[in-house]
């Protein structure tokens, strides 16, 4: 049972199509969230909490910066709406059982990232064949993933592993 109260209001749409048009570039929002997309309000704030497509979770809206936490199912969305290398990072062979299991990619791992990524942006991650195995929140700018010397590099959130997507 999901928490919160359904709206399919289509300011509530409009709104979360807004986010993400200046979270991820302009047109995206309405290829990322389509028509037939809901939103959930949540019961306690009552804001809008939930963007769902038919019984698919596709994103959470993160409260206080409001922008958008995608799920696996929002990622591959995204993957396909924005035209690569804009928002990726593509890992080394050897790191996708790690992230699998949960742990956040080192510069060691990083293949290759876009170099315009920011830090706190949501990026996908990818297998070297271009495959989507994460989602996360870039600790640090593209253009430093490979150079710096440790550290995580992004903060995992959703692999294709998790059970909840």
């Amino acid at each position: 049972m999901k928490a919160g109260s359904k709206s399919s209001d289509k300011r509530l749409l409009e709104a979360v199509r807004a986010i993400a048009d200046y979270q991820f570039g302009a047109g995206v929002g309405l290829k990322l969230f389509p028509e037939g997309c809901r939103v959930e309000i949540s019961k306690r704030t009552r804001r809008p909490k939930y963007v769902y497509h038919g019984d698919d979770l596709l994103a959470t809206i993160r409260y206080p910066d409001n922008f958008l936490a995608l799920t696996i199912k929002g990622a591959e969305r995204l993957a396909k709406v924005v035209p690569p290398p804009r928002l990726r990072v593509i890992v080394k062979k050897k790191a996708v059982e790690k992230l699998n299991k949960g742990m956040s990619p080192l510069p060691r791992d990083i293949i290759e990232a876009d170099e315009r990524i920011l830090p706190g942006e949501e990026v996908l991650i990818l297998d070297e064949k271009g495959a989507l195995i994460a989602v996360g929140k870039a600790s640090v700018a593209g253009s430093l993933m490979k150079r710096l010397s440790m550290g995580a590099v992004v903060k995992l959130r959703k692999t294709r592993t998790d059970r909840q997507t």
